[in-house]
């Protein structure tokens, strides 16, 4: 790709999610730095972006929506009400706005910038190696040929899924969002088991990690459901089947629906606050 064809892309918002899409356009050659504007509160992160990446960072968040093609909305939740108000006058018909804001709806983002053309992402923390799972949709407005170019760019983090539903991206939130938390809290809690019975740190911390690699590499692998990998090794009487029971005692299962299901409810929570909240501002 020449440098004239390069998109042109701006973040309003420039944390840490907002800098892991950055490093992915520029590690995988999607647009050169100077291609790429990122605005924040802080002077001292603009400057530390500028450093690490050669992109061009300030805290000007109108000048990144001036030079930017594709305008990505990375602020946090309570100020997109007052960012979408200062954004409106200068969002262009050309512009694709993409929201990577946690629980933003489309349509509340679409009203608040009086601009059609949105995409909704939820990326998550593997993101930060390359290894995410980001799930997506946009509106009707979003046509194919952008919808492919905001793919590439999701691509360059991971895996990427687009869902027809919005709804979709708030379960989303609740499951590859808030996921890698719950697994790295299952990872400390089968270490310090491990350690419970006499491991070492560093031996349980190995065995663990690579267990659970090794386990969803086989689960990727294989075309079996993940029960029937379970009963094959789980022998009747065995140390499986016992340490199964336990689990089955201490509701594991329901107790983990719980947890994605109060993190769904969350997400849906936030968006209806962010509705109020543009509506106030705009009205």
């Amino acid at each position: 790709m020449s440098e004239n064809d390069a998109v042109r892309i701006g973040f309003v918002g420039s944390g840490v999610m907002a800098e892991v899409m950055i490093s992915g356009l520029l590690t995988r050659g999607v647009t050169p730095p100077d291609h790429i504007w990122a605005s924040g509160p802080r002077e001292e992160r603009a400057a530390d972006l500028r450093a690490r990446h050669g992109i061009q960072a300030s805290t000007d968040n109108l000048a990144v929506v001036d030079h930017a093609e594709i305008v990505v909305l990375a602020v946090k939740p309570q100020t997109l009400a007052k960012v979408l108000g200062q954004l409106r006058p200068r969002i262009r018909p050309d512009h694709l706005v993409m929201s990577i804001i946690a629980g933003a709806r489309m349509g509340v983002i679409a009203s608040g910038l009086d601009h059609p053309a949105v995409v909704r992402c939820m990326p998550n923390l593997p993101c930060q190696i390359h290894r995410g799972m980001t799930i997506w949709t946009a509106t009707q407005e979003v046509a194919p040929p952008v919808r492919e170019r905001v793919r590439h760019i999701l691509q360059t983090m991971g895996k990427e899924i687009y869902v027809p539903d919005e709804v979709d991206v708030d379960r989303a939130t609740a499951v590859n969002g808030t996921g890698p938390a719950i697994i790295a809290h299952f990872v400390k809690a089968l270490e310090d088991a491990a350690n419970f019975i006499g491991e070492s740190r560093p031996l349980a911390r190995e065995s663990v990690l690579q267990t659970i690699i090794g386990t969803a590499e086989l689960i990727l692998a294989s075309h079996r459901h993940v029960g029937e990998l379970i009963d094959g090794v789980t022998s009747p009487g065995g140390t499986t089947s016992r340490a199964l029971h336990v689990l089955h005692q201490g509701r594991f299962a329901a107790v983990l629906t719980d947890a994605i299901d109060a993190a769904y409810r969350r997400s849906v929570e936030m968006g209806d606050k962010l509705d109020e909240q543009v509506r106030t501002v705009k009205s």
